[in-house]
């Protein structure tokens, strides 16, 4: 056993986070030493969390036309990916997706816009209405990623119903300018802002695969902690074809597992969501997330790949002895 994990971790059970340089300690690791950093990450998620794990679900609301250029995203109008691209959908849609992913286990229904913002007032205000439909005809949370928000649009969202807003840092403030250059970070950061002010909890995260470095990922997991955002999902990379990074190579499972497991180190008490690329990236170890630290998971479809059948995610959790909270419930 490594004595230094075993007291970084200690000491993120004491103290609620850890140092920068022992983050980078951890990052760093190889050969038995990550074998001792999942044991203690799992150990780190059990005093939090015990045998208690999440699901969430996503439809994709509205997709594609996108005018910003994030070089992973298959929805922009400057990739040629051949997605399909629809307007807003309708609220039947949305309230058959919630029953289906409530009947499934999941705890919320995430609706996801494409595009900068919700420029025009009409969408806006149907997607208020289709909030307070699912509100009030079902028991599963609504949540949402609508791009940038201004403090009176997410005050119209709260007023609706919405609980929580879903809007990714991606990566590192340093980073962020190779993978998109039509926003800025501190756009994405102030968004965070106005939806906390107003209420909104607050998911957000990054995407790991895209060119980043491990200073990269240590930036935005501490960002994230200096935010006191309340879920973080950690993506990966599936390069799509017709984006800048379809010839990127997936991540091994172990460095995968080895962000989860930092992540947790670094947000002892935060909910943290496996969500798009695990198949790509995690393959045959996807079961492992969960002693790598995590306690949360997207499940069924992505927003434009396919996600593994519900069915087996299921299955995977009852054969791990965890147990599905399907009630939203608290996430500290």
């Amino acid at each position: 056993m490594n004595d230094q994990v075993k007291e970084i971790a200690c000491y993120s059970l004491l103290h609620g986070t850890i140092s920068r340089d022992n983050a980078l300690y951890l990052m760093q690791l190889d050969g038995e030493g990550v074998y001792d950093l999942y044991y203690w990450a799992n150990h780190i998620r059990l005093r939090h969390f015990g045998h208690s794990v999440k699901a969430c679900s996503i439809i994709s609301a509205k997709q594609g036309l996108c005018t910003e250029d994030c070089s992973f995203c298959s929805q922009s109008t400057r990739h040629q990916t051949g997605i399909e691209e629809f307007p807003l959908i309708g609220s039947p849609q949305i309230l058959d997706a919630a029953s289906r992913a409530e009947q499934a286990g999941s705890s919320s229904l995430g609706m996801v816009t494409s595009g900068h913002s919700i420029r025009n007032p009409q969408d806006l205000d149907r997607i208020g209405k289709a909030i307070e439909r699912l509100s009030k005809n079902t028991h599963i949370q609504p949540h949402g990623s609508f791009g940038m928000l201004t403090k009176e649009s997410a005050e119209i969202l709260v007023k609706c119903g919405l609980k929580r807003i879903n809007h990714n840092l991606e990566t590192s403030e340093a980073f962020f300018p190779k993978v998109c250059s039509t926003h800025t970070y501190q756009e994405r950061i102030n968004t965070i802002r106005v939806a906390k002010a107003a209420g909104l909890e607050i998911c957000s995260g990054a995407i790991f695969g895209i060119g980043e470095g491990v200073e990269d990922r240590l930036d935005v997991a501490f960002a994230l902690k200096t935010l006191e955002v309340d879920v973080v999902p950690l993506n990966f990379l599936h390069p799509i074809a017709g984006t800048p990074l379809e010839g990127s190579v997936p991540l091994t499972p172990m460095e995968s597992l080895k962000i989860i497991s930092v992540f947790r180190f670094v947000l002892p008490n935060k909910e943290i969501k496996i969500a798009g690329g695990r198949e790509k990236n995690l393959r045959d170890l996807q079961s492992w997330m969960f002693y790598a630290g995590a306690n949360s998971m997207m499940i069924g479809n992505y927003l434009t790949t396919k996600g593994r059948k519900v069915d087996d995610d299921l299955q995977m959790i009852k054969d791990l002895s965890l147990e599905l909270q399907t009630e939203p419930g608290d996430n500290t």
